[in-house]
């Protein structure tokens, strides 16, 4: 009996067998984390792109984006097959890293080609990094995989992550936004969770996709049993989970990112990274404050929420950097996202 239960998993050792590993933090610095009192939900961070001394180095985030795209867009099941061909080959045969690439790389063309008006992957890579890092949040679906299926049709969620504190399942429904300024982007975020949260089929609809399509599929049988106990929201509509809606919104920061200050030989090579950090902190009560109201307005509660703030000098150019790092051809009909000198004065945006 003792061997038994010392064979049994735990909810969260089950939930690392699918977390992957995404060092976010070599690429994007977190300026202000959820440890700052805010007086009231939602939960905010304030992240932003890493400097190369003075400048933001925006290549390097879209080549970690594109690196991590593999582990986005393909399934667990998939990835293992891979994998265990690599594992299979003769005198270190590494030939096969480059279809794996192209597998990824026809996924986001496919995608551009029948979505033409939607542009936002790069913003969807990185909200998968970000609940991998920053909420050490396994991918429980991978939503590009589906998003490329010919009989699928695109859902509103842009992943599905969970994560396990004291035996309960947390459930991350990610919203990725790309915007022009941080106010217009947790706008769209918090129209799109008063829309998703309105339609209870929906979300019934993203449960039975994990179950059916999901990473769960990569366990062993009792890893998957003692899982479903939890997802399966059919079998136990009232299992010990938490939902939490979570947003990632990139945004252009034209007017900080051009605050600059000299440049000499003398000083820490950090303290321009160091210096823009507390102009944007200095920012984080505004955009609570802003973020408190757009959720009240489409009645959404603020305490199911968690929200990232990812500012960069240009999300345009993000854009395109991750699709020239990718291998994928720029589309002419992306929309340019404008930014604007400061999001002050939005608040009932």
């Amino acid at each position: 009996m003792s061997s038994e239960t010392a064979t049994t998993p735990s909810l969260d050792e089950v939930i690392q067998k699918l977390l992957d590993q995404s060092p976010l933090d070599k690429v994007v610095k977190c300026a202000v984390d959820f440890s700052t009192p805010s007086g009231s939900p939602p939960k905010l961070a304030l992240l932003h792109v890493r400097f190369q001394e003075d400048a933001p180095n925006i290549t390097a985030l879209a080549d970690f984006l594109s690196s991590q795209a593999v582990n986005y867009a393909l399934s667990r099941r998939r990835r293992g097959m891979f994998k265990a061909q690599l594992v299979a080959g003769q005198n270190d045969d590494l030939s096969l890293t480059g279809d794996v690439s192209k597998v990824v790389r026809r996924a986001f063309i496919e995608f551009r080609k029948k979505h033409p008006e939607r542009a936002s992957e790069v913003g969807e890579v990185l909200a998968y990094c970000v609940a991998v890092h920053h909420l050490k949040a396994a991918q429980l679906i991978s939503k590009m995989s589906l998003k490329t299926s010919s009989n699928m049709p695109i859902y509103g969620l842009d992943g599905i992550h969970a994560s396990v504190k004291n035996g309960v399942l947390n459930v991350y429904f990610l919203e990725s936004k790309l915007a022009g300024t941080a106010a217009s982007g947790t706008a769209d975020f918090s129209k799109s969770v008063a829309g998703f949260n309105a339609n209870k089929e929906k979300i019934l609809r993203e449960y039975g996709l994990v179950n059916d399509l999901g990473n769960l599929d990569a366990l062993d049988a009792a890893d998957k049993e003692l899982l479903m106990q939890y997802l399966d929201v059919f079998e136990n509509p009232n299992g010990k989970r938490r939902e939490r809606s979570i947003g990632v919104v990139c945004y252009s920061e034209s007017k900080h990112f051009s605050d600059k200050i000299p440049v000499d030989d003398e000083d820490d090579i950090k303290k321009h990274e160091v210096h823009f950090g507390e102009l944007y902190s200095d920012d984080f009560d505004r955009h609570h404050v802003n973020i408190v109201n757009q959720l009240s307005a489409q009645g959404v509660d603020p305490g199911k929420c968690i929200l990232f703030l990812v500012a960069v000098p240009d999300v345009n150019e993000l854009r395109e950097s991750f699709y020239e790092s990718l291998g994928v051809a720029p589309n002419p009909t992306d929309t340019h996202l404008n930014g604007a000198e400061s999001d002050e004065g939005d608040e009932d945006e």
